[in-house]
């Protein structure tokens, strides 16, 4: 699967649609953070495809009321005949509060409360709910094409949330080493429910471009921006990057990017992303799908050289 939240225009999403089928990947889905709105770009990618399955990977459940995220996910499901995945996740202070304007709150109380919502909304009966952050009175949604869904988590208490409620669970960032971990909560989880479990897929943020400072420089700007979150710098931890980890987040609370960025050391590079060559995507690919994962989602890095790297990506596979 290909996943992308770049500073592309439409026109070359149309393209990249195209080349996705051809390619014989599954799918394509689209990240949202400060770009283009990821509900019109899957719709682009549902108008110009015939079998790739569509998604969000992801949207955050602040910024679009349950409604909202209903109707986005019914709608898109109904263009694509079926083929709509709502991916949802909690994202990070810095975006919902910062960028958004938003309180950021109890995450995981909220993402139940939109999760709760959502499964009531997909029923198609009228309903009232009453919450912390939501309170609903005779609401019903009349369209019937309801979409799959996918949650990113971080932890293992997200893991366990994801597995109740989810059809996919998207882990962002995993290193090779912390799947085993996963999938152990994951089909524990899945036992104690009586549930099929969620198939488990893995972001993994690729550039393929070369290993020149300049390259190093991409993928350091991508691990920074994750580093400013807690919850990040957590996962990074457990990961085995303590040392990074915490001087990265100490970097941020300075106000100094060059520290953050120097923080970050070819090793962490190594694990948690696939950068280099054309090599290195294959082998990661590999290594996760030993370790029990059933998805990669190859995620062309937003930093660099956008375009070339898209097109070495596409014509590695």
């Amino acid at each position: 699967m290909l996943s992308a939240n770049l500073d592309l225009q439409p026109k070359y999403i149309i393209q990249i649609c195209k080349q996705v089928e051809e390619k014989g990947l599954s799918g394509i889905w689209f990240g949202e953070t400060t770009l283009r709105d990821a509900g019109i770009l899957a719709t682009i990618a549902a108008l110009n495809t015939r079998f790739a399955q569509i998604g969000t990977s992801i949207v955050n459940v602040y910024t679009r009321s349950p409604g909202q995220l209903a109707m986005m996910g019914c709608t898109l499901n109904e263009i694509s005949e079926g083929r709509f995945t709502l991916g949802l996740g909690v994202s990070t202070p810095a975006i919902v509060s910062n960028w958004h304007g938003i309180e950021y709150g109890n995450p995981l109380k909220r993402l139940i409360e939109t999760l709760e919502i959502l499964k009531l909304y997909f029923s198609g009966e009228k309903f009232e709910f009453k919450g912390k952050y939501f309170t609903i009175k005779n609401a019903r949604l009349r369209l019937k094409s309801k979409p799959k869904l996918a949650l990113a988590a971080l932890n293992n208490t997200m893991i366990k949330i994801a597995t109740r409620y989810a059809d996919r669970i998207i882990l962002n960032l995993y290193s090779v080493r912390l799947i085993k971990e996963a999938i152990k909560v994951v089909e524990e989880e899945s036992r104690k429910i009586g549930k099929v479990r969620p198939t488990l897929s893995v972001m993994l943020y690729t550039y393929l471009l070369g290993t020149q400072e300049k390259d190093y420089e991409a993928a350091k700007e991508l691990i920074a921006f994750y580093g400013s979150s807690e919850a990040y710098s957590k996962l990074f931890s457990r990961a085995g990057f303590k040392e990074e980890a915490r001087n990265m987040l100490r970097a941020w609370e300075l106000g100094n990017k060059d520290m953050v960025k120097k923080s970050i050391s070819d090793k962490m590079i190594r694990e948690l992303l696939a950068f280099g060559e054309k090599k290195e995507l294959i082998e990661r690919i590999k290594q996760y799908h030993e370790s029990g994962v059933e998805d990669v989602f190859i995620a062309p890095f937003p930093f660099g050289d956008v375009q070339s790297n898209i097109k070495v990506i596409l014509d590695s596979i």
